[in-house]
């Protein structure tokens, strides 16, 4: 199995491995009667997508909770409790600051599901989450392409560690930061 998280500006692949084959060797592909799709004519095998990287594969469609939509058109309000200069003239300190793309600093430990591991499902989903202060999550949404990748992508976004910018001396509140994780099987 295989984890991949994109960052802001680049692709990385973070690998964890625990396979029974051999992973480089070609898989084998499933034959059936009737007519072939364009997928399985590729090569693409049942409960694989394209965020895994495989050509021909469809895209993962992501469920999106409740609320998820209003939260992200919501816009932090500066200078509302900062730091107390603004009515002695002073300018208005932000408590929050939105931050869609922050990277963090400790990354995840997704666990795969068994689950979907046993069926050759892959998942791709997305963590809509606040960060306090302190570098800590807040707040955390998930959303996914089937819900048994919800569980354990929510475990581990509460392991992720951001680095929150400071303003005026004091660390601020990030908003609406978006994590993807992709669930991926080995090749």
């Amino acid at each position: 199995m295989r984890f991949s998280h994109v960052l802001p500006g680049a692709l990385m692949l973070a690998g964890l491995s625990a396979c029974a084959v051999d992973p480089y060797a070609p898989a084998p592909i499933e034959r059936r009667a009737g007519p072939v799709s364009g997928s399985q004519a590729m090569g693409v095998r049942p409960g694989q997508i394209a965020a895994c990287g495989h050509t021909g594969a469809p895209v993962a469609d992501l469920r999106y909770p409740d609320g998820w939509q209003a939260r992200l058109s919501q816009v932090p309000a500066a200078g509302s409790g900062g730091g107390g200069d603004e009515l002695l003239g002073g300018v208005a300190e932000p408590d929050a600051v939105a931050a869609p793309d922050a990277s963090p600093t400790v990354q995840p430990q997704p666990v795969y599901p068994s689950s979907a591991l046993d069926a050759g499902q892959e998942g791709r989903c997305e963590i809509l989450m606040d960060v306090s202060p302190a570098g800590a999550p807040q707040n955390i949404l998930t959303a996914c392409s089937a819900p048994q990748f919800n569980a354990p992508t929510y475990q581990a976004a509460t392991g992720l560690r951001f680095d929150p910018p400071r303003e005026s001396g004091r660390s601020v509140r990030l908003v609406n930061v978006v994590y993807p994780i992709s669930y991926c099987m080995d090749q």
